[in-house]
């Protein structure tokens, strides 16, 4: 019997929990060894409905696309919450925060994108932190900070 290949993804946003859907969708399961990395401590949601959590239309809960249980439903390794950081080409393998080191076969980098805040003066203050008040809006946590700025004023 043939050994399963290892895939490893970079990123458990929309875009990387859509690449694995599509491989399971097409018998990849059975072939590969998946792990994947997600800086978020939870799995993959719908952010084109995050704006919808602060607003009270949807809950955290509802905007889910695959919670953490599908992931070992399927047999998937995910390291939620762990940043891959190095990616060592010569040996095949990916580390990532606090030690975790996975080798690959095959490695998908899908790692979406990141909030840009133009340098406009008043946003920052010294030193150069965002002022109170000042958020990016990109993920579960910025939906968590800005409620609960706005529940205090």
């Amino acid at each position: 019997m043939r050994a399963r290949s290892k895939l490893v993804v970079i990123g458990n946003g929309m875009a990387g929990a859509r690449v694995v859907e599509e491989i399971l969708a097409r018998g990849g399961g059975d072939h590969l060894d998946i792990a994947m990395f997600g800086e978020e401590p939870y799995g993959n949601y719908n952010r084109i409905l995050l704006s919808d959590v602060p607003n009270g239309s949807h809950q955290e809960s509802e905007i889910f696309l695959n919670p953490l249980s599908w992931y070992t439903e399927n047999g998937i390794r995910l390291h939620a919450g762990v940043r891959a950081i190095e990616i060592l080409r010569h040996a095949r393998q990916v580390v990532g925060t606090g030690g975790v080191v996975e080798d690959y076969d095959h490695l998908i980098i899908a790692t979406g994108s990141v909030p840009f805040i133009p340098p406009m003066a008043g946003l920052t203050v010294e030193g150069g932190g965002e002022k109170p008040g000042v958020f990016a809006f990109r993920s579960l946590d910025d939906c968590r900070r800005i409620t609960n700025y706005a529940l205090t004023k």
